[in-house]
């Protein structure tokens, strides 16, 4: 008896803990699912257009003028955006990023969004703080 009272513990346990987003925001088939899961989340893109513009994206397109959502064929290839990015003339007004394992979209309410999808939020721009 002691031993299924266990298992039922651990189960629960797994359970609860499992709760919420992936940390590591998980990965998508597509931008479309992508797009999806951020509508899902509670964010609106009305304005959807696939343009497949972004550089070293498989897939790209916008949600109107401010949000930008991105999928890539790897991880590595994620990170080469960012880094690229970084060290481009246009960091300064890039904002904040919400990036998933083979995603990026690049909008408003990066935190917000994050609490619904997972992910890692990167900053760009004076990554400094004054003290």
């Amino acid at each position: 008896m002691p031993k299924k009272i266990l298992a039922t513990l651990a189960v629960a346990t797994l359970l609860m803990t499992g709760c919420g987003p992936d940390e590591s925001g998980g990965s998508y088939s597509d931008v479309e699912a992508l797009r999806d899961a951020y509508i899902e989340a509670g964010h609106e893109c009305d304005d959807w257009e696939q343009s497949n513009q972004v550089l070293g994206a498989a897939q790209s397109g916008d949600c109107g003028m401010d949000t930008v959502l991105s999928t890539y064929l790897t991880r590595d290839a994620v990170q080469d955006r960012i880094a690229e990015t970084k060290d481009s003339i246009f960091a300064e007004a890039t904002g904040d990023w919400l990036t998933g394992e083979n995603w990026i979209i690049n909008g408003s309410n990066a935190e917000d969004l994050r609490e619904k999808m997972g992910g890692q939020i990167v900053s760009f721009g004076n990554d400094e703080s004054e003290e």
